[in-house]
């Protein structure tokens, strides 16, 4: 059978604004306008918080300089995966996929779970009816839970009749959220709340080195910034050449770092910022939402509508982008046979991976039944799965560099720049695992994390039974489709063969070089 017939296709319907606002938007979700207060506190001070978000920010932006060259060298669905298995071959592929693919579906529940949060605090006891059961001490509610899956559904349809016209959303959510972050800040400031003298103490507080509160913002940095990953998700769907990823990469990290710290400073600075995190309601009860009490201080209603606005766009944008990156990458999985063939399946007038798309949507469906607290431990698994993510992309790059390297290429990279994203991808793994790290995870997210790895070695010994007999040949089609490496200039070396997927162009090499 012929190899091309067999390899579904995506219909290639995005710009560079909408895969910018899928990044974007995916940056910045729920935890950035609700974990504020939080985030200060695990820190020991807003110092270390800052500096955690911009250390972060620089340091993804050194592993997404693999991701540009990635991207221009295999613009295809399935993104890390993909690359994995150009520097490390189908073993590394499916380990990567599977582990990415814990992250992302986990962030499109979080932030469907965030709806409540933000819904019981506007419109309190509206959504508190219906008491289910009680999770890990986190009372679940059929409103709360309600109210997740209307929007999980919402997105889940929206995903399946399209990408382009969820690219469009996507920039629109995000043009909002960043107008509704401006006025808040701004707002803060005009009314006279902002006072620096609130940041103290810096750093220190609750026993907290400087060095430990800042490692401990560093470990997040992967879920903190995971979004900018969602571009090579959608490569294959680019209506522009792939070469522009690099600017799109680097300005939203450059972006989601400036909102970050933006909706931090608000927190911590219109009122001493540890005195935030003993605010209570008029009940007594202890706020949730430190950020929206904040801007409701200074702002009054005003304020709360201003930064709801945001967090809803936050949480809207971030779920639509998650969609379509969890399904795309469970797409490229499918289609290196390492998924049932079902998930393979391109929608005929949609030209979306439907099936994908369906089964995220009611796997996520499944998640706010768990309760908040359940679903909160899977934040710093996130962190693990997109720091193998990132592992992998950084050292494909170093590799490919390294056997094909060519000083002319225009988005060339210096192998170096690939090797520090590789060190920076193993620094925040081995922070969140290793114990007595100021970033070590929870029992309980080990536990689930054990339980999602037990998993997947199950599945993949069911799948390998499938994806092992296709010859080499094949494989790199599947999964890489028509894309071009140039051989040779390696050391000074001429040129060689010009390789095209896994066809070798007769017209422009001299021998039949396979890889």
């Amino acid at each position: 059978m012929d190899e091309r017939k067999k390899r579904a296709k995506l219909q290639k319907s995005m710009g560079p604004g909408s895969i910018w606002a899928v990044a974007v938007g995916s940056i910045i979700g729920w935890g950035c306008f609700l974990q504020g207060g939080i985030w200060t506190e695990r820190a020991g001070g807003p110092l270390p918080l800052f500096l955690g978000f911009l250390i972060g920010g620089l340091l993804m932006i050194v592993v997404g300089y693999s991701y540009s060259y990635m991207i221009a060298k295999f613009p295809v669905a399935g993104g890390e995966f993909a690359y994995a298995y150009k520097g490390f071959g189908r073993t590394a592929s499916y380990v990567c996929g599977w582990m990415l693919s814990l992250g992302y579906l986990a962030i499109v529940a979080l932030n469907a779970t965030a709806l409540p949060v933000l819904a019981s605090y506007i419109f309190p006891g509206v959504f508190t009816h219906g008491y289910l059961y009680t999770i890990a001490g986190y009372d679940v509610y059929l409103g709360e839970v309600a109210l997740s899956l209307f929007f999980i559904i919402l997105f889940g349809i929206m995903n399946y009749r399209g990408a382009k016209s969820v690219g469009n959303l996507q920039l629109a959510m995000v043009l909002i959220m960043c107008a509704a972050v401006v006025v808040s800040v701004v707002g803060v400031v005009v009314t006279g709340h902002f006072d620096t003298a609130n940041l103290q103490p810096a750093y220190g507080a609750g026993g907290k080195s400087f060095g430990g509160g800042l490692a401990s913002i560093l470990a997040l940095a992967p879920f903190l910034y995971v979004g900018f990953d969602c571009i090579p998700q959608a490569a294959e769907e680019y209506d522009f050449p792939p070469q522009k990823c690099k600017a799109l990469i680097v300005s939203a990290l450059i972006v989601g770092a400036l909102i970050y710290g933006a909706m931090a400073l608000v927190t911590d600075c219109a009122m001493p910022w540890q005195q935030v995190l003993q605010l209570t309601d008029a009940n007594g009860v202890a706020v949730k939402w430190h950020t929206g009490a904040i801007l409701e201080f200074a702002m009054g209603k005003l304020g709360v509508g201003f930064v709801a606005l945001a967090v809803c766009m936050g949480i809207f944008t971030g779920m639509n982008g998650f969609f379509m990156t969890s399904s795309r990458l469970l797409f490229g999985m499918a289609r290196a046979k390492m998924l049932p063939s079902m998930f393979e399946k391109v929608h005929p007038k949609y030209k979306t991976p439907s099936v994908c798309v369906i089964f995220t949507m009611l796997l996520c469906c499944i998640c706010p039944f768990f309760g908040r607290e359940v679903i909160g431990w899977v934040v710093d698994m996130c962190s693990v799965g997109t720091a193998f993510g990132y592992f992998f992309t950084c050292a494909g790059a170093y590799i490919l560099l390294k056997k094909y390297g060519d000083p002319n290429d225009t988005n060339r990279i210096r192998p170096s720049t690939a090797l520090c994203g590789c060190i920076i991808s193993v620094a925040i793994l081995l922070l969140l695992v290793i114990p007595g790290s100021p970033a070590f995870m929870a029992p309980q997210s080990f536990a689930a994390l054990a339980a999602w790895v037990l998993m997947g070695v199950v599945f993949y010994f069911y799948a390998k039974r499938d994806f092992s007999t296709i010859a080499k040949r094949e494989m790199d089609y599947l999964i890489l489709g028509n894309v071009q490496v140039v051989r040779g200039m390696r050391k000074g070396q001429q040129p060689g063969a010009v390789v095209q997927g896994n066809v070798v162009d007769p017209n422009r090499a001299t021998h039949t070089t396979q890889h």
